[in-house]
């Protein structure tokens, strides 16, 4: 399961979660007599990951509610062999009342992650 924060997911986000690929820093500026071209390398920082799901626990969505409100940089670890510094940049969900003898949760949650760097 997930890590966020120290808080380990009950559920995990979809099957869609992206990978964190590094991406190329670099640009071109036309010159008089051609063109200059500068380039810092690559990084992963700067990347929004959204993390989606169709179906979120309440105690989790509370969970990741009080991350997201502590307004703090955490530590996130995807489980692909790499863990991250983020930033929480939103979370939502719709409040849904179990039809039953289920407990309440949360439709389609989203929350999206800032990389900001490689732990």
């Amino acid at each position: 399961m997930m890590v966020l924060g120290g808080y380990t997911f009950v559920l995990n986000p979809l099957d869609s979660v992206p990978m964190v690929n590094k991406a190329k820093r670099a640009n071109a500026i036309d010159t008089l007599g051609g063109v200059a071209y500068f380039s810092w390398g690559t990084f992963q920082g700067g990347q929004v990951v959204p993390l989606k799901w169709n179906k979120c626990p309440t105690a989790q969505f509370n969970q990741l509610k009080t991350l997201f409100e502590a307004d703090a940089q955490v530590v996130w670890n995807p489980e692909d062999g790499s863990t991250y510094n983020v930033e929480i940049m939103s979370l939502a969900g719709d409040y849904h009342l179990s039809a039953g003898a289920g407990a309440a949760y949360r439709k389609n949650v989203e929350m999206k992650l800032l990389i900001m760097s490689k732990v």
